[in-house]
């Protein structure tokens, strides 16, 4: 496994930021306590521009066009104008469990179905399920970049029916992003990290990430082999 170098590092706008997408121009970044989507310049990691979406936020990405947003416990993909605040379609995706990342490849609607322990392509027009692919249990950011899926999640970790939440496989805890080939859900590669990358967003060639504990935002440098 490549570490994951830090270039720089934001403050969050918001006390628990979670997915994150990049529309070319400028980041977004979901925070989960308010229910809110920030818009951030990238070069100065100022926000200029706040939407609303209630619930509990989990995954964000970008369309080309629109933002879509998953509710972490809703079963909804909701897309939203991102200059009228309005919902323009909703998707439902209830028997696929909690979600965390979303991501577009550009023709599809990629989620992480977090306490499934897998990932699922949509047609966003329909709802219509495309492909399945196995991902590791407690999935957290998801995005595409150039062909492949790269997830961030915690490991080695077991999902307690009885209580309903996650617990730690043993004593080690480990946290790491996976580059996915989205055809069968092969690890192509794998990128140690010190915390659990709830949002993940390639801009251009720097990977940003979002680190809900320190409420901060990270534009890093990976080495790609």
């Amino acid at each position: 496994m490549t570490n994951i170098k830090i270039l720089n590092s934001y403050d969050s706008p918001g006390r628990g930021p979670a997915g994150l997408t990049f529309n070319g121009r400028f980041l977004w970044s979901t925070d989960y306590p308010s229910g809110k989507i920030y818009r951030i310049d990238p070069e100065t990691g100022q926000q200029d521009k706040s939407l609303v979406c209630p619930g509990n936020l989990s995954g964000l990405t970008w369309d080309g066009r629109s933002l879509w947003q998953s509710l972490h416990d809703g079963g909804t993909l909701t897309r939203i104008n991102p200059e009228t605040n309005d919902f323009d379609q909703t998707i439902m995706v209830w028997e696929h469990g909690w979600l965390s990342g979303l991501a577009w490849d550009g023709e599809h609607l990629w989620a992480a179905s977090q306490k499934n322990g897998k990932l699922f392509a949509l047609d966003p027009e329909n709802g219509d399920l495309i492909r399945t692919i196995p991902a590791p249990l407690a999935g957290g950011g998801l995005t595409w970049h150039d062909g492949s899926l790269w997830l961030g999640y915690a490991y080695p970790m077991v999902f307690n029916e009885q209580y309903n939440h996650f617990d730690w496989e043993g004593d080690e805890q480990h946290f790491a992003i996976l580059q996915i080939d989205p055809a069968d859900g092969r690890e192509i590669a794998k990128f140690k990290l010190d915390f659990m990358p709830m949002g993940l967003a390639w801009a251009n060639d720097t990977l940003w990430l979002t680190h809900a504990g320190e409420r901060k935002l990270y534009r890093t440098q990976i080495e790609i082999k």
